[in-house]
């Protein structure tokens, strides 16, 4: 009986595995996917962004995926700014992020898709608090996002994808590991539970740490009706957890200065299976009330699996 349940669960993601691959959904701007790359297979995809706030920078990032099962999957991705939209002039490389999802399983009779996302930003750009050249297009201090995402299928045509997550953010002048508590031999490591007790002092939960951190929302729909051709539209909003002051709170980035709310439209075109092009535009509709925040991004995106 037990052999029979673990058969029918192959069978079921293996059927998923194949809907997911013909219905080609990754990453889009502002949501993340249920799409897992198939196992041992290799993705790269690369974006060149144009970033319009008080001027015009470009972000061009290179990513590479690999399928280590086919329930997880790694990336990891590299950026590199610039300081004019189409020519190079004064250019800098951004941050570095590893990102892991996680393909939890199907529900409601194969109509609901759940996965987990685990995203570490690493802070190879220049620290946004005290320099303003990159801003929203890189950090410069270390994130961690992690949350769940879903996908519901509509009649098999449309596809609803749904993020919830939280972000936890590096402060000003704090040093983000230093939260944790590892050495066994110390009173202290076992009263701050490794640094995870949110009651003691200097610990990565205590709340003095949580100030900076913030929580993301997002939805998007696609659909394949009109394959090779994908359009899909997105909305986005992101707003710190504490309403605590914070030194950095005057800093016109995401979940600082501003609470986010962001729209998205865009449409890939598939040659084949493994491999599309895409245009898409990210537009703020509070752009009125933030000026110095992200106006729009224009963006051109190419992925391919080897």
């Amino acid at each position: 009986m037990k052999q029979k349940q673990m058969k029918i669960s192959a069978i079921g993601m293996a059927l998923f595995l194949f809907i997911v691959a013909r219905n080609r959904a990754e990453s889009l701007p502002l949501t993340e996917t249920i799409y897992m790359i198939p196992e041992y297979d290799v993705e790269i995809l690369l974006r060149d962004e144009v970033y319009q706030t008080g001027t015009y920078s470009r972000k061009d990032s290179a990513s590479l995926g690999f399928g280590a099962i086919d329930s997880f999957s790694l990336w990891i991705q590299f950026d590199y700014l610039s300081q004019s939209a189409f020519r190079v002039t004064t250019s800098d490389i951004g941050d570095l992020f590893f990102k892991g999802k996680f393909y939890i399983g199907d529900y409601a009779s194969n109509q609901l898709h759940l996965g987990f996302l685990l995203n570490f930003r690493f802070p190879l750009g220049r620290n946004a608090y005290v320099n303003s050249d990159w801003l929203n297009l890189a950090l410069g201090k270390y994130e961690v996002k992690l949350g769940p995402f879903a996908r519901v299928d509509i009649l098999d045509v449309v596809f609803v994808h749904l993020n919830l997550f939280y972000t936890f953010r590096e402060g000003n002048g704090e040093d983000f590991w230093g939260g944790f508590y590892f050495d066994i031999l110390k009173k202290e490591t076992w009263e701050k539970v490794f640094g995870l007790n949110p009651q003691e002092d200097d610990t990565f939960f205590s709340s003095s740490r949580l100030k900076n951190d913030y929580i993301s929302v997002s939805m998007a729909w696609n659909t394949n009706y009109w394959y090779p051709f994908i359009p899909y539209i997105e909305m986005y909003g992101s707003f710190r957890v504490s309403r605590s002051h914070i030194d950095t709170g005057d800093v016109p980035i995401e979940a600082a200065k501003y609470n986010t709310l962001l729209l998205s439209a865009g449409v890939r075109y598939f040659f084949m299976q493994t491999v599309y092009i895409g245009i898409y535009t990210v537009q703020n509709p509070l752009r009125i009330s933030q000026q110095d925040f992200i106006q729009a991004i224009y963006g051109i995106e190419l992925s391919f699996q080897i």
